[in-house]
């Protein structure tokens, strides 16, 4: 019997697929804008650079508001796993309580999850991880940019 090893291809572009489309639209329609309002002054010259200047800094806009998207991003997860990490420390009984709450809204037991709950308190650096990705809803996106 041959052994199959199953390996699944999940697509982690869906981020920069939106800023394209969102910088590609804005893109297209400023410029169209600018170009139409300026022909009406007869120099196509005029239009041409116009049109050309508007683009590119229209790109170096898109750009630098899409660093800074993910920057604040990246400033937020951090935030929330540092809160995460005094919680644990502090509060341990309550993020216990947040993991099953976590995983009862996918309806799995508390007896299914209470091993998951042990094995994560023997590992405080998963159990930091766990917890701001799933109680706050973030992802930590900061792998796009580095």
């Amino acid at each position: 019997m041959e052994d199959h090893v199953h390996t699944e291809r999940h697509s982690n572009h869906g981020d920069l697929m939106r800023n394209f489309i969102i910088g590609f639209s804005d893109g297209l329609t400023v410029p169209f804008a600018l170009t139409a309002g300026l022909s009406s002054l007869g120099s196509a010259r005029l239009v041409i650079l116009a049109g050309l200047a508007e683009l590119f800094s229209g790109a170096i806009s898109m750009g630098l508001g899409a660093y800074l998207a993910a920057v604040t991003d990246e400033n937020h997860y951090k935030v929330e796993e540092a809160r995460e990490r005094v919680e644990v420390i502090e509060c341990p009984l309550a993020e216990e309580d947040e993991i099953y709450e976590i995983f009862a809204a996918y309806d799995i037991p508390k007896s299914a999850v209470h091993p998951v709950v042990e094995s994560l308190k023997n590992n405080q650096e998963m159990w930091v991880k766990v917890l701001p990705l799933q109680s706050s809803n973030i992802k930590n996106k900061a792998h796009l940019f580095t």
